[in-house]
């Protein structure tokens, strides 16, 4: 019995020396998490603003044409060039209309003009042909006559 005891007395004393040793053994730190990079930060303060001037349904139609647009409607919003578009079009999808101001090149300014141009229900830009390069338009003058003289 008394051997007994000493090994359960052994056994506790070496249980709560590695306890202890644990509880006072540095901890590693855990490296802070990375946000994926689908969860971007919400966009600033103005451009939220200037999308809750949208109705619903601006907003909708907005964000299906950035989502779903061709190029030549992506370029026909104002201040969106091909290099823009293209852009634009790398980026999707978007969730909401207010993450096409994290595209590279389209700042407060580009995004207050997709959203006037969503405001005046998208019109179709009234682009003139061009004419083809190398040949001139050709003026058409009227004939000069000479006034007849009275008698």
């Amino acid at each position: 019995m008394k051997l007994l005891t000493s090994v359960l007395t052994v056994l506790c004393i070496a249980f709560a020396l590695t306890c202890q040793a644990a509880d006072t053994a540095p901890k590693k730190k855990k490296a802070p998490a990375k946000k994926p990079a689908a969860e971007a930060p919400k966009a600033p303060g103005k451009i939220e603003a200037i999308a809750k001037t949208l109705t619903p349904s601006q907003n909708t139609k907005l964000l299906a044409l950035l989502n779903e647009g061709e190029e030549a409607a992506l370029v026909a919003i104002p201040g969106v060039g091909e290099t823009r578009a293209a852009a634009i079009k790398k980026a999707r999808p978007f969730k909401n209309v207010t993450e096409v101001a994290k595209v590279d090149g389209v700042g407060e300014g580009t995004f207050a003009e997709m959203v006037a141009y969503a405001k005046a229900g998208f019109p179709k830009s009234e682009a003139k042909p061009e004419e083809p390069k190398g040949e001139a338009k050709k003026k058409t003058e009227p004939k000069k006559t000479t006034p007849k003289k009275k008698k």
